[in-house]
């Protein structure tokens, strides 16, 4: 059995208490004055980003401040309870597709299987069994995880409390790495339908202005 190599990632930014002007995995902080060893240097977290809109979606504005020093572990007992009640308070999702959303989208980091042999990236592909499907060029998911630069993740996030991604409609009776049963649609989607407004998408055409995708760094000219 080929074991499987996982990686998390989350992106933090700090500051130190020296003014710096770059940062690497040199441990000299360079600033204004001479070079200090990072070793004697405090910095301090002061934002982080795993999942893309996670913070900006789901959790209230109060309490953002306090998410982006947090670290991913404190996710679940701190965030998972916020990302709990927006669904069931905000976008009136019954209260399984609110557990399921709290469970999916904590800890805030990207998830993805290194030794899957999918060729691209695919978001939420890993914890979902490759069943999200928001490429903006109509690519198949993939159960590699991370994301591609082509999936549309707005849409995505959008879609979990406003539509049917986090329901049995789009992911079926079960996910492998999501410690929660996949509920049923509960008929309350925002999307347009039944006069409802549409807010499962960003409405906001794909667009590939810019990517370059045959080599790295994959971004072109904005």
């Amino acid at each position: 059995m080929r074991a499987k190599r996982l990686v998390s990632v989350a992106c933090a930014t700090a500051v130190s208490l020296a003014v710096f002007s770059s940062c690497s995995n040199d441990p000299t902080v360079i600033g204004n004055a001479p070079n200090t060893n990072a070793s004697t240097v405090n910095f301090i977290q002061v934002d982080r980003l795993g999942r893309p809109g996670l913070k900006e979606l789901y959790l209230p504005y109060a309490a953002h401040e306090a998410f982006n020093r947090l670290s991913p572990i404190s996710d679940i007992p701190q965030a998972g309870p916020q990302i709990n009640s927006f669904v069931a308070k905000n976008a009136n999702r019954s209260a399984a597709i609110a557990a399921y959303v709290q469970a999916l989208l904590t800890p805030d980091v990207l998830v993805a299987n290194l030794a899957d042999g999918s060729t691209r990236g695919s978001y939420l592909g890993w914890e979902t069994g490759g069943k999200i499907a928001v490429d903006c060029n109509n690519q198949a998911p993939t159960t590699f995880g991370g994301r591609s630069l082509t999936d549309d993740v707005v849409t995505a996030m959008l879609g979990l409390a406003f539509g049917n991604l986090a329901t049995t409609t789009v992911l079926g009776t079960s996910t492998p790495n999501v410690p929660a049963t996949v509920p049923p649609d509960d008929g309350r989607e925002q999307n347009g339908a039944n006069g409802t407004p549409n807010l499962a998408k960003e409405n906001v055409p794909c667009v590939n202005k810019g990517l370059t995708l045959g080599s790295f760094p994959y971004l072109g000219n904005p």
